[in-house]
């Protein structure tokens, strides 16, 4: 088990890969700085491959827990099997691994050299509230990219 959050899963599909990634192209947008206009079709923005994509939900707002949803299409004799990542962006990542790693160093600090247990007590706690908020976030989040994942491959119907 890592330390920092993630995901995989395998979904089986009743649909051809060739199916499954023009299903994801249709919601799919390319990322680009430039604003575009809204399309309530599209559903991620990313890239979409032969036979993998890389894509995030589309929001209207920030969103420090959304995960990056890499996965691979190959075919199989009754539909498509899909291999999915679910990540926190490499910013993310960063921010909550600072974080975490900080918290604990200043409770060792406040441990070991000043002898102050109430103030590593804080630091340590600081810690934990912040690793348990990225972990919950991070699971909601993955749960709504993947209901977005199965709307766009209609496999929820």
């Amino acid at each position: 088990m890592t330390l920092v959050p993630h995901k995989n899963e395998t979904l089986v599909a009743p649909i051809t890969a060739l199916q499954a990634i023009s299903r994801l192209s249709l919601v799919t947008q390319p990322a680009s700085l430039n604003e575009s206009k809204e399309d309530p079709g599209i559903l991620f923005i990313g890239h979409i491959g032969q036979s993998s994509f890389r894509i995030s939900r589309k929001v209207n707002y920030p969103q420090n827990y959304l995960p990056i949803i890499k996965g691979r299409i190959e075919g199989s004799s009754r539909g498509c099997i899909i291999f999915i990542k679910y990540r926190l962006f490499f910013s993310s990542t960063l921010f909550f691994t600072f974080w975490t790693s900080m918290t604990f160093l200043i409770g060792l600090f406040f441990t070991a050299f000043s002898k102050d247990y109430l103030y590593a007590s804080i630091a340590f706690s600081s810690g934990i509230a912040n690793y348990t908020v990225t972990l919950l976030n991070f699971n909601k989040q993955v749960k709504l990219s993947r209901a977005a994942l199965d709307r766009a491959l209609k496999m929820d119907a």
